[in-house]
């Protein structure tokens, strides 16, 4: 099983939100075997907010923390990506209730191209993406 992990399952586990417990599911099931993907857009995103919230060294620990997790897989972006993303981008603007920004698409890129069987959120916004099954929790 191959999933695609977006920044808000990483972001509701730090925060200590309600779904922080079954968004800490899927890091159980890497500990399990399933391959969890993610993006390196990824450290961008937590090193923004987690610099802003908690300080550098805390977001440094974060990040050390997420590339030492089990069967982990960190997608680079690639041209190939980029050029999928910007499609997605374009195919899904206006047609979608969300607006999709161009880290949203390029989660979205890696997740199909890195052919996971899902795409793991917590943004019910995904609900209408049809490239890639989404599991929203």
């Amino acid at each position: 099983m191959r999933l695609y992990l977006d920044t808000f399952v990483f972001m509701d586990i730090l925060s200590g939100s309600e779904y922080a417990g079954p968004a800490k599911s899927y890091i159980e099931m890497m500990r399990k075997g399933a391959t969890g993907v993610v993006s390196s857009v990824l450290f961008a995103e937590l090193s923004f907010h987690l610099t802003k919230r908690k300080g550098k060294d805390k977001a440094e620990e974060v990040l050390i923390y997420i590339q030492s997790l089990p069967n982990v897989e960190i997608v680079p972006v690639s041209e190939e990506i980029a050029k999928k993303a910007g499609r997605l981008r374009a195919r899904y603007a206006g047609r979608i209730q969300k607006k999709l920004t161009y880290f949203d698409c390029i989660h979205l890129a890696t997740a199909v191209l890195s052919q996971c069987n899902k795409f793991v959120t917590g943004d019910r916004g995904f609900s209408d993406i049809k490239d890639i099954e989404v599991e929203v929790y």
